[in-house]
């Protein structure tokens, strides 16, 4: 029987007023008689310590295969909170431009730790919604183990008929059994200091830790060896190569397989994913012109992370150089290695359009990004010790083999910074590594994104009800969570790294970047644009780690949850002298791990873009 089970029989049995409360028609399941995944998540979704999710919106062909969550103990510390109810008020929620804790008609409550949780509050801004769900989403990375409340003042809305009944001596018989947590939790919350009659609805729910999956996987990671190139093409023998360029070559390395039918990982009952066999991995090698004549064993080897639907060519082999990461290796004197992250690479684009045409395959999109991980891993682990930097693709121009194995850095754009920060967690053999334009929390970020858009049109033709896709995004972070840095907040408190912000960036919202940083710890490098709360500013250079930010003098974002206009702030940094000269500076081995501010007296902006020497 459920703890709070023999609870109800006790209130039942007790003394007290006899006087009859209001009779409240018992009409469906959970707090506001729409199931218990409103609100979603609850604790009411957590049975005999391990999470039980059912009431949840329908989507495509086949049921969401919420089996695969079982293994899990709670929530994200990422966890949007959905509630449908109407006619909430939105004049005094707490916003993300303007945090404050424990202020505001919506509060997040860390009960284990007794503070109040950074957050903010939303109505669902989609044109078209005719009830506006509520949406609540930490602004800083909720602590495993920890029991989190949310409460809607009254402030916000009146306090529902059924939620009132429920706290009464005669709830509902659909909520009898529920119903002694949550006069504990209206118990707890008014010990914490916020009278229940200032209450309209609270729930709670655990958070706990999601990233075994990765984790596991990354155990077992052993590189089977072996390579092959298909193209290679030499400025030597007159082939055509961008400015820049000695070599470039495209080819496949082997790689543990983790994907069942090359999409979904096979799981035991406590999440932990089997090797099912080998595969390729695509495989991307520049070699740069100034290390054409480097002594031999003196190159270091950069691995680069692309951005989200695209893949190392577009950054390594266009003419143009579009986003400056053929200059930065130019400069830094490396050779660039590059695979792809599966599930969101260009040769994937298909797969989160799947996703949106049914949302229960959620699950092997970001399956595929475990093995991208997977692929990364097994990538950095042959340049250092396996026979893949040996191949003549890696030679100069006298025959000699350049690459040092013992200096090996990381470099990231978009979902290349994204993921990058989830590689850098697993400590990774790196020596520095460099996130331009990254953030975190996948269900808070995609919806804010300007490449949304596409994606948003067909899950309306799938789940039409706005509230219900509302429902779909807050779950799916339990899937994300593997692969979404702010999961892996423990260990990235103690990682070195150079995380780089864009104001305004229209494809990575920067509350989602700043919720990294403040979770983990960041100083943010003087001098600034503006100063996120609770962040520490300080004047460089500065050892180690750092957030620092860019200012492409652009219009920035609306705060709603609608994707955001393109106004170029998410690329405009990254071809900066300023921008790549930090880069060069954290990446050199001389300079390695520092941070190094290259615009002057003010900050890195459009206006100002920067020089290469301090």
């Amino acid at each position: 029987m459920r703890s709070w089970a023999w609870l109800a029989l006790v209130a039942g049995c007790s003394g007290g007023d006899d006087t009859t409360p209001t009779e409240v028609e018992d009409v469906g399941e959970g707090l506001l008689g729409t199931g218990w995944a409103n609100p979603f998540p609850t604790a009411a979704l957590v049975t005999d310590g391990h999470l039980d999710l059912r009431d949840l919106p329908t989507t495509g062909d086949a049921p969401i295969p919420v089996e695969r969550l079982a293994w899990r103990e709670g929530f994200s510390p990422a966890q949007v909170s959905v509630m449908r109810l109407d006619g909430v008020d939105d004049s005094r929620f707490p916003r993300a431009s303007a945090i404050a804790p424990g202020e505001g008609s919506v509060r997040m409550v860390d009960l284990t730790a007794g503070a109040y949780v950074p957050c903010m509050a939303e109505l669902d801004a989609y044109p078209e919604a005719l009830e506006r769900a509520t949406l609540v989403r930490p602004l800083h990375a909720l602590p495993y183990g920890h029991r989190i409340a949310v409460v809607v003042t009254t402030d916000a809305v009146a306090r529902p008929d059924r939620f009132d009944a429920m706290l009464s001596d005669r709830p509902p018989p659909s909520l009898a059994e529920q119903a002694p947590h949550w006069k504990s939790l209206m118990a707890d919350l008014e010990a914490f200091g916020i009278p229940s009659d200032e209450i309209a609805v609270a729930w709670d729910f655990p958070v706990a830790d999601g990233t075994l999956p990765l984790r596991a996987a990354l155990d077992q990671v052993a590189p089977p060896g072996g390579h092959a190139f298909t193209t290679v093409r030499s400025a030597a023998d007159g082939d055509r190569v961008v400015g820049r360029t000695w070599r470039a070559a495209v080819g496949t390395y082997r790689v543990q397989d983790f994907l069942v039918g090359d999409r979904s990982l096979q799981l035991d009952a406590d999440g932990r994913p089997s090797v099912v066999g080998e595969t390729d991995a695509y495989l991307y090698v520049h070699v740069p012109d100034s290390v054409k004549d480097a002594p031999a064993g003196s190159v270091p080897v950069m691995v680069f992370g692309h951005g989200i639907f695209s893949e190392p060519e577009a950054y390594l082999d266009e003419p143009d150089d579009p986003s400056g990461v053929v200059q930065l290796a130019d400069e830094l004197g490396v050779i660039v290695v590059a695979t792809m992250w599966r599930g969101l690479c260009a040769p994937d684009r298909m797969v989160p359009i799947t996703v949106a045409g049914d949302f229960s395959q959620i699950s092997e999109l970001t399956d595929m990004l475990v093995q991208g991980q997977v692929n990364v891993r097994t990538l950095l682990e042959e340049v250092r010790s396996g026979d893949l930097v040996d191949d003549p693709v890696f030679t100069g121009a006298s025959g000699q083999a350049l690459v040092d194995r013992g200096h090996v850095v990381y470099y990231g754009i978009s979902l290349g910074g994204i993921e990058g920060a989830v590689l850098l967690a697993q400590d990774p053999p790196v020596d520095a590594g460099a996130l331009h334009v990254g953030g975190s929390m996948w269900s808070t970020m995609l919806e804010r994104s300007s490449d949304w858009l596409a994606f948003e049109i067909l899950m309306r033709v799938s789940v039409p009800d706005p509230s219900d896709r509302q429902v779909l995004y807050a779950l799916s972070q339990l899937w994300w969570d593997p692969v979404d840095p702010i999961a892996w907040t423990p260990e990235l408190s103690t990682t070195p790294f150079l995380l780089q912000e864009s104001i305004g960036d229209e494809q990575v919202a920067n509350l989602t970047t700043e919720a990294l940083a403040r979770s983990v710890g960041l100083p943010l490098l003087a001098p600034e644009v503006r100063v996120p709360w609770e962040m520490a500013t300080e004047v460089g250079p500065l050892p180690g780690r750092a957030l620092v930010q860019f200012d492409p003098e652009v219009p920035l974002p609306t705060e709603a949850n609608r994707p955001a206009d393109v106004t170029g702030a998410h690329e405009a940094p990254r071809t900066w002298d300023g921008t790549r000269a930090q880069v060069v500076d954290y990446l050199t081995e001389a300079t390695s791990r520092l941070v190094v501010h290259h615009c002057d007296e003010a900050a890195c902006s459009a206006s100002n873009q920067g020089h290469t020497s301090p």
